[in-house]
């Protein structure tokens, strides 16, 4: 089955891996890049917050581990909302778990006119390695390759052009930086689709900055699956124990291919994360 079960324990391991990423992320902010854009990660107790009133993008206003590992409380959520309407950010995201504690956190949410509208479905797996009988080769012409500095400049630029984003002197920051490796698929020597992978000290892979949206902004998942098999090789081969990734186009039958792709890489679905937004 690709749905499996996890403990509350181990789906605060798994986001809060998230939120090692995009910390290391944000540490690499180039200094006069996220002055201009008013980039911002912080901390309120134990829970990681995205700040940035200058671009209104999910990811970068967001609560992103609330309930998880330690139980919530109104008073945090109203502290959390307070900073963000301080900062001038009206529009913000909480991502809610089903392992979110307390149970009625995601009333807590309501009662202050968050609706849940929409999430993506958690992916995982474990080191195992990849089935040789679910390998794919790619098409002639196309080919994965790992981002350099050579080609950094035009990896980033492909995915600011992609979501109309101004955000290359971040993504070059992060190029050949520990811990990162980003991938793209050529075809025709032309970039076509790209993915990220940061890997953490305890061997937890995450997966991230993902351009097209496969399902989303591409209405082919093939090339993201031929992305996401070289990363799971690549992976293992750096020692990754541990793969966390999303669809960020779910359906609740889990009947688009990108389910069944992932199942041939060998992940499974933990968990719904859903988008409480305002």
């Amino acid at each position: 089955m690709f749905t499996e079960d996890v403990s509350p324990t181990f789906a605060a391991q798994i986001e809060n891996e998230e939120v090692t990423a995009w910390q290391d992320m944000y540490d690499a902010l180039p200094a006069d890049f996220a002055n201009q854009f008013q980039l911002k990660m912080m901390r309120v107790q134990n829970v990681a917050l995205t700040l940035c009133p200058a671009i209104p993008f999910v990811h970068f206003n967001a609560v992103k581990n609330f309930g998880m590992g330690e139980p919530a409380s109104e008073a945090l959520r109203d502290d959390i909302c307070t900073i963000y309407r301080e900062a001038g950010i009206h529009h913000f995201t909480f991502y809610h778990m089903p392992h979110c504690q307390p149970p009625e956190l995601s009333g807590w949410l309501k009662s202050r006119g968050f609706q849940a509208q929409g999430g993506w479905d958690r992916i995982y797996r474990d080191s195992q390695p990849l089935n040789a009988g679910n390998l794919i080769k790619p098409t002639d012409g196309q080919r994965v390759e790992k981002v350099t500095l050579a080609t950094a400049p035009e990896w980033a630029g492909y995915i600011d052009a992609t979501y109309g984003l101004p955000t290359s002197p971040w993504l070059l920051a992060t190029v050949e930086r520990p811990g990162w490796h980003h991938y793209m698929l050529r075809q025709g020597g032309q970039i076509v689709a790209v993915r990220s992978m940061f890997i953490n000290a305890a061997g937890w892979a995450w997966w991230g900055i993902e351009a097209p949206v496969p399902g989303i902004m591409a209405p082919s998942f093939d090339l993201d699956r031929q992305l996401c098999q070289a990363m799971v090789q690549d992976g293992l081969k750096l020692g990754a124990q541990h793969f966390v990734a999303d669809i960020e186009a779910p359906t609740p039958a889990m009947d688009t291919p990108a389910y069944h792709h992932f199942a041939e890489l060998g992940f499974k679905r933990p968990y719904f994360r859903t988008h409480y937004n305002c």
